[in-house]
């Protein structure tokens, strides 16, 4: 690397966007700070209604691609990936804040770990408390029972109850919020799996990365600001159905390893039943 090169201009910011309001204009500006060296910005449009696309600063580096339709979170990093030339892309939410700070400590992080393929840091929501799947596992089915059935002893999904870590360390999955992924990396797995419309699409995407032998790694000196369900606020029902379909086709992908015909089954029913009974809980909480 150039002594006089920023870390940050080897980076290739993508935000898959879909009527997120002002917060697409906040990420994108916090992303590039008032300093000389900024990532270069691709927003992929997913047919937004709400004019978030139109209310962004004239800024060089930004360029926007607008669907004529919803392509879903991993179709739209797909469509972006195939015109990033920088050596890392970092895939962020437009409802994420990252200073350009952050951004360079990630960067660094990756410098210094060449089998690592992803890093991130902790996220937090607006009022500081840390989020839920900021540090987490990759799910196995007694996990997500774990979730579901609050009185499990199976340790669950999200770690974010357990002391942080004091320095990097290796982690199994991370916040699909903020990610800085090495380009090369994501391209030899075939970057997301389109077949996840919404949810579980980054944990695919690092499950396979763990499969061909790559590192994930967590920064915690770095802090992600998350709002968090921006653009699913007007549809929580869809939303909702949209995560339980994923789930199962998650554990039909990567952890159905001697699951009976009558196993499978039962958690195909387990997890519909789940959403009917989430379906009245959704349409109270949009009140």
């Amino acid at each position: 690397m150039s002594a006089t090169k920023s870390p940050i201009s080897r980076v290739t910011a993508v935000i898959v966007n879909y009527n997120s309001g002002r917060w697409l204009a906040r990420c994108i500006e916090n992303l590039r700070g008032r300093g000389a060296a900024s990532p270069e910005v691709i927003v992929i449009d997913n047919a937004s209604e709400d004019g978030s696309v139109d209310i962004l600063p004239d800024l060089p580096g930004v360029t926007v691609r607008r669907a004529h339709r919803n392509l879903g979170f991993g179709r739209g990093v797909n469509q972006a990936l195939r015109t990033v030339r920088t050596e890392y892309i970092l895939i962020i939410n437009p409802d994420c804040l990252l200073i350009p700070a952050s951004l360079a400590s990630l960067v660094e992080e990756l410098d210094a770990q060449p089998d690592v393929a992803l890093v991130s840091g902790r996220v937090f929501d607006m009022r500081g408390a840390e989020q839920r799947g900021s540090r987490r596992r990759l799910p196995t089915r007694r996990q997500v029972l774990s979730e579901v059935l609050p009185f499990s002893h199976v340790n669950g999904i999200d770690l974010t109850h357990e002391p942080a870590p004091d320095e990097p360390t290796d982690v199994e999955a991370v916040s699909g919020a903020c990610m800085l992924v090495r380009t090369a990396a994501l391209e030899q797995v075939g970057g997301f799996d389109p077949r996840f419309h919404m949810h579980f699409e980054d944990l695919d995407m690092m499950a396979r990365l763990r499969e061909a032998g790559w590192r994930i790694r967590l920064v915690p000196s770095v802090f992600v600001s998350h709002a968090g369900g921006v653009s699913s606020r007007r549809r929580p029902v869809a939303v909702m159905w949209a995560k339980h379909k994923s789930l199962w086709r998650y554990l039909n992908k990567h952890c159905s390893e001697g699951w009976s015909w009558l196993s499978r089954s039962l958690w195909w029913l387990l997890i519909h039943l789940h959403a009917v009974v989430m379906t009245p809980v959704c349409l109270v909480t949009r009140r």
